[in-house]
């Protein structure tokens, strides 16, 4: 029987035999593993394997994507100091959704920080319930 192997678990195997590598030993690394996921007829996943090795790469450069979701558009005060909370290293991508009548969901690769009007009401009411 085969283990199935993930896209994230090839990225990762990927990224730890290239990390340190440079030059003509970096392509060497990159065809030797193209030629394994054509044996293995995984060709077809190569973009996401691609997607999950950028992720290996910003973790290890402690490099952090984050969305921001708001009623408004954020000042620049503002956004610098939510983008502080993350890193030194922080990309953000910003959407101004009218759904929302205040605050802010903040969403990482990993977690959602609701800290939307309507969460802060449900939370509240919750409580009081």
């Amino acid at each position: 029987m085969t283990k199935k192997i993930s896209n994230k678990q090839y990225a990762q195997a990927l990224f730890g035999v290239t990390k340190d590598l440079k030059g003509e030993k970096m392509s060497d690394a990159i065809k030797r593993f193209v030629l394994l996921l054509a044996r293995q007829h995984k060709l077809k996943r190569a973009e996401q394997i691609i997607a999950e090795y950028e992720k290996c790469e910003k973790k290890e450069n402690r490099e952090v994507d984050i969305a921001i979701k708001t009623a408004r558009k954020l000042d620049k005060t503002l956004l610098e100091k939510i983008k502080n909370v993350f890193g030194d290293k922080v990309e953000t991508k910003e959407e101004v959704d009218g759904s929302l009548l205040g605050g802010l969901v903040v969403k990482t690769e990993e977690k959602i920080l609701d800290g939307s009007l309507r969460a802060q009401l449900f939370s509240l009411r919750q409580k009081l319930i």
